[in-house]
């Protein structure tokens, strides 16, 4: 059951194409911050700060949380490595080296079921 919830996909909650929107927000908005310090227009400048600030919050809870993700994928990732480590040693000589061809193989597949059959009956 641990292996299982540790192949389910940990899914990133930011994609990088909000992030480049992000860093265009950001990028008109700073425009604007000196536009408005320019024209002394000081209510202007502290709202597009305010803004900025806030979309920098946000940018960093999206960082932190892509983080943590990063950190549970590898934890995930050594118990399927695990998994496929001991599956291995069960078997001696070309068994072992194609049950672990096999197990990699349905990684790449994404195919769980066909990882499962592998690790308890063998490749074969």
């Amino acid at each position: 059951t641990e292996l299982l919830s540790c192949l389910e996909a940990v899914v990133s909650t930011q994609s990088t194409g909000e992030m480049a929107d992000h860093s265009n927000l950001i990028r008109s908005l700073v425009v604007r911050a000196e536009d408005s310090r320019l024209m002394y227009d000081m209510n202007g400048m502290k709202q597009c700060y305010l803004k900025l600030f806030d979309l920098n919050r946000d940018l960093v809870n999206g960082y932190n949380i892509r983080c943590n993700n990063h950190t549970e994928l590898l934890s995930c990732l050594r118990v399927v490595n695990q998994a496929i480590t001991k599956a291995g040693r069960l078997r001696v000589g070309k068994p072992k080296t194609q049950v672990v061809t096999a197990c990699r193989e349905a990684i790449k597949q994404n195919d769980v079921d066909k990882l499962f059959k592998v690790i308890e009956s063998g490749a074969g």
